[in-house]
C-alpha cells in the first residue's frame, strides 16, 4: 500500500509567481504536481493534496479542507500565521523554510548600512532632481566608512550568523544578542544576553535586528532602548515590524534620538500612506524586500525534496516544526 494518498504524491505548489513546480518536475522520483496562483484555485486542490507548499495563500480553514495532508511546508521561515496545535492534532507535519534566504537578508543589512555610510539615500535624491550636490561642509553631512564601527546584531540564527561573518570581513567590531549566550560560536564576537540589550544598544553604531517575531520580541525596540543609543548611530530592522514600536521610533527620529533608520518591515503592510516615515529624512525604506533573490525556489524546492523522503522514511524534517 502507498504511504502517499494514491501511488504518488500529490504536491499542490500555492504562489502567485513562485514556479516551483518547475523543479518538482525534474526530479527522478514521480510525483503529480499542481500550481495554483490565487486562493480561487487553491481550495479545490485541497482535496486531494499530500504536501501543500505556500507562503502568502493559506488561510486556517484550509486545514479541514484538506483530508489527505501529509505535510505543509511553508517557504517562509516565520511561521506565527500556522496553529500549530491544529496540526498537531491533525497529524499534519509543519516544516519552515528556514534560511532559504540568509545570505539575501544579511546582505541587504549591509546594503542598508553602506547607504547609510555612504549617503546613497541622498544621491539617489539628487540624481531624480539633476541636482550635483557640493561638498560636505560641516562634519554632520560628510560621508562615513563602516570599518571600525561597531554593530551590535539582535538574534543570532542563520541570518545573524551570515551578518556577523561579512561585519567582521568588513573590519567592524561585533556584538551579539541572544537567547543563549552558553552557545558556542566559531565567530570573534561577543556574545550577551538578552538582558544586556540597553547597554548594548548604547554602545551600537549600527543595531542591526535579526531576530524572530516571538512573544518575547514584540515590542522589543521601543523608547527605553531608543533613549540610550547614540544620536549618530543608525537602526537597521530585517526582522519583523512587530520587533519595533514605530510611533516611539518615530518620535526617536523626529527628536534627533537616533540619527537614521533603515526599514524593510513595518508593524502595518504596506506601509499606509499615512506613515510619517515615508517623508522624513532621516529613514530609508525598503517594502520586505530583504528574503527576495533568485535562488529561494530553488532553496525551497531542495527543502522540500529533502522533506518528502524523510517523511517517506519516518525521519524527523528539516525546519520541523510539527
Amino acid at each position: 500500500m502507498s504511504f502517499w494518498f494514491n501511488e504518488k504524491p500529490k504536491i499542490v505548489i500555492a504562489h502567485s509567481s513562485f514556479d516551483i513546480k518547475s523543479l518538482v518536475d525534474a526530479w527522478d522520483e514521480p510525483t503529480e504536481c499542481v500550481w495554483v496562483k490565487n486562493k480561487t484555485d487553491l481550495v479545490p486542490a485541497l482535496a486531494d493534496a499530500d504536501i501543500l507548499v505556500t507562503m502568502t495563500l493559506w488561510e486556517p480553514r484550509y486545514l479541514a479542507l484538506a483530508p489527505q495532508l501529509k505535510l505543509l511546508q511553508t517557504m517562509t521561515s516565520g511561521v506565527e500565521q500556522y496553529d500549530t496545535e491544529a496540526f498537531r492534532e491533525r497529524g499534519v507535519h509543519l516544516a519552515s523554510a528556514r534560511g532559504v534566504n540568509a545570505n539575501a537578508v544579511a546582505e541587504h543589512a549591509v546594503a542598508l548600512m553602506f547607504s547609510h555610510a555612504r549617503r546613497l539615500w541622498e544621491a539617489r535624491d539628487d540624481q531624480r532632481q539633476s541636482f550635483w550636490r557640493k561638498p560636505a561642509r560641516t562634519r554632520d553631512e560628510r560621508r562615513h566608512e563602516v570599518a571600525g564601527t561597531h554593530v551590535v546584531i539582535v538574534g543570532f540564527g542563520a541570518i545573524g550568523a551570515r551578518l556577523a561573518t561579512v561585519c567582521l570581513a568588513l573590519g567592524q567590531t561585533v556584538t551579539v544578542v541572544r537567547k543563549n549566550v552558553t552557545a558556542g560560536t566559531e565567530f570573534a564576537v561577543t556574545t550577551v544576553a538578552d538582558d544586556q540589550l540597553p547597554e548594548a544598544a548604547g554602545n551600537a553604531d549600527y543595531l542591526i535586528l535579526a531576530c524572530p517575531a516571538t512573544p518575547e520580541t514584540r515590542g522589543l525596540i521601543d523608547s527605553s532602548i531608543l533613549r540610550r543609543m547614540k544620536p549618530t548611530a543608525c537602526l537597521i530592522n530585517v526582522a519583523r515590524g512587530s520587533v519595533v514600536v514605530e510611533s516611539d521610533l518615530i518620535a526617536a527620529l523626529q527628536q534627533g534620538q537616533v540619527g537614521m533608520a533603515a526599514l524593510d518591515t513595518f508593524e502595518q503592510e504596506p506601509l499606509p500612506e499615512t506613515s510619517p516615515l515615508w517623508s522624513m529624512p532621516n529613514v530609508l525604506i525598503t517594502p520586505h524586500a530583504a528574503g527576495d533573490t533568485v535562488a529561494y525556489e530553488s532553496r525551497v524546492a531542495a527543502i522540500l525534496h529533502e522533506n518528502v523522503g524523510r517523511l517517506e522514511e519516518g525521519k524527523p524534517l528539516i525546519n520541523q516544526i510539527v
